[in-house]
């Protein structure tokens, strides 16, 4: 997040206008339309999971690298402005971290830096997977100066989520003072969590160690309706083109991508087919759960893989270069 200076930069006119979402580039990289309508309805679903009504329109400007300080203040990928309903992203044509810092802001949520950044590592979107992290102390201590921090700090609210629901981690964020420090925040802690900050950071040394893909929760990729069976077999194609309102992109590595769920009703072996003529998609399927229990598998195109698969809920993602579009599909076959 960033805050306004004496001088606001001028944003550019939207190039596309939603109901609650305007976007806006000051460059002339490629937009793929769900990088539109499937932003607006993480921001409209993310809303309506923290119990409220988006009350103003979120302003998404893609920009390039060289613009980051005249419109983030900082060396970094993008930003959220604290006191407007503005976001931009310099290395990627979408952000649901950014976009989670403004819906947010909007909900009165605030707090600590590694509370409300790793509220915004929650609701991601689906990068490549990320390991790691820094020492918890430390990142409470507000020191979110690497990806490994604020993998720290995305790891420990999920953690609280799970440990004492959603509806509290907010009611403690709307609490706490921003920017608080931990002499500060640590009594409100205490208050609404009913429990000692210490108690919660020596419970979360058993916290498992995960990806930020098995930390995320995925608030559209885990509502998506599911793909139906045929007897023992399950057979997702999809075309992965730019112009599809479900398709998101270009990420950084000029990525576009969609996904679809999909339910596995009994644990097994399970065999995975990614068909694709051109061989260059890459496919990931991802259980819908949390560092407890999550499970992401990359499936090659080509010869059929075996993996063991549990019960539950899951998405798969299709990607494809943005100058390559074309089908995919991904067939499951029961043990």
């Amino acid at each position: 997040v960033a805050a306004l200076g004496a001088c606001t930069p001028e944003v550019p006119a939207p190039v596309w206008e939603g109901e609650h979402l305007h976007y806006g580039t000051t460059t002339r990289q490629p937009i793929c339309r769900g990088s539109f309508h499937l932003q607006e309805r993480h921001a409209v679903e993310l809303a309506a999971l923290l119990g409220f009504e988006l009350p103003d329109v979120i302003h998404f400007t893609r920009i390039s690298f060289r613009q980051i300080r005249k419109y983030c203040r900082g060396r970094v990928r993008g930003c959220a402005w604290l006191d407007e309903p503005f976001a931009f992203a310099a290395t990627s044509s979408f952000d649901f971290h950014e976009i989670a810092h403004i819906v947010a802001s909007l909900g009165g949520l605030g707090g600590p830096d590694a509370f409300v950044e790793g509220f915004a590592e929650v609701f991601d979107d689906l990068e490549d997977p990320r390991f790691g992290g820094a020492p918890l102390v430390e990142v409470l201590g507000g020191e979110l100066d690497s990806e490994a921090a604020y993998h720290t700090a995305g790891r420990f609210v999920r953690f609280m989520i799970e440990r004492h629901e959603l509806a509290t981690v907010v009611a403690f964020m709307r609490a706490a003072p921003r920017d608080a420090e931990r002499e500060v925040f640590a009594p409100i802690f205490a208050e609404v969590f009913d429990e000692p900050l210490e108690a919660a950071i020596a419970a979360f040394a058993m916290y498992p160690q995960c990806s930020d893909t098995d930390n995320r929760i995925a608030v559209l990729d885990c509502s998506l309706p599911l793909e139906p069976w045929d007897g023992g077999a399950l057979t997702i194609a999809a075309e992965v083109a730019c112009e599809r309102d479900d398709v998101l992109g270009p990420d950084a590595q000029r990525r576009m991508s969609m996904t679809r769920g999909f339910e596995i009703a009994a644990a097994g072996r399970y065999r995975l087919t990614v068909a694709d003529a051109a061989g260059t998609s890459q496919v990931r399927i991802v259980r819908c759960g949390s560092c407890w229990d999550g499970l992401s598998v990359d499936v090659p195109a080509g010869e059929p893989v075996e993996r063991e698969l549990a019960a539950g809920r899951y998405y798969v993602q299709f990607a494809r270069r943005v100058d390559a579009p074309g089908e995919v599909s991904l067939v499951i076959e029961a043990p």
